[in-house]
């Protein structure tokens, strides 16, 4: 079970590819692969990268949630992607309020007119926590990437990796 707070680290990387000023349409809440790949660079869509790490407890009680950032750095991640620290609320997304996820989205440039596709590295629930989060405070072009990053690294489609100024460090 994610947490009650979604908040944002932005760490978006670009790559130079901005193609169109439209905001892609999206058909249906899930969007393949090669719907996004198609529609990188857009200057409409934002992609939000919403990995946590599960680390499971050694007394057999409740998974603890971790970071995913580390994930995101090393591990690779779409192009242009930014991540979303799910499990840090002092970073200005709160699920529990409306107002705090449009705040917290605006922080890293979404607005209502922006296409966002969501992913993670696991099963995509906390994926599909922050496209709650931001369907209830009233972002209508909202999507998960069909399989998630999983999906898109086994098709051996293109990762990025580190942060957006090519670094690795804190």
């Amino acid at each position: 079970m994610l947490p009650t707070t979604v908040a944002i680290r932005a760490a978006a990387s670009y790559g130079g590819r901005m193609t169109s000023t439209h905001a892609p349409f999206l058909v249906d809440p899930l969007v393949s692969t090669q719907w996004l790949a198609d529609h990188l660079g857009s200057e409409s869509l934002i992609v939000l990268d919403a990995s946590v790490v599960e680390l499971p407890a050694l007394d057999g009680g409740p998974v603890r949630l971790l970071s995913g950032y580390d994930l995101y750095l090393f591990d690779g991640h779409v192009p242009g992607a930014v991540f979303v620290e799910l499990l840090d609320a002092r970073q200005g997304l709160g699920a529990s309020s409306p107002d705090e996820v449009r705040r917290g989205a605006a922080a890293i440039g979404v607005t209502e007119q922006h296409t966002v596709v969501l992913y993670d590295q696991l099963d995509g629930r906390s994926a599909e926590r922050l496209r709650a989060a931001l369907t209830g405070a009233g972002y209508e072009r909202v999507a998960l990437l069909d399989g998630g990053l999983g999906r898109w690294r086994s098709e051996a489609r293109e990762l990025h990796f580190g942060r957006p100024d090519g670094t690795f460090g804190a």
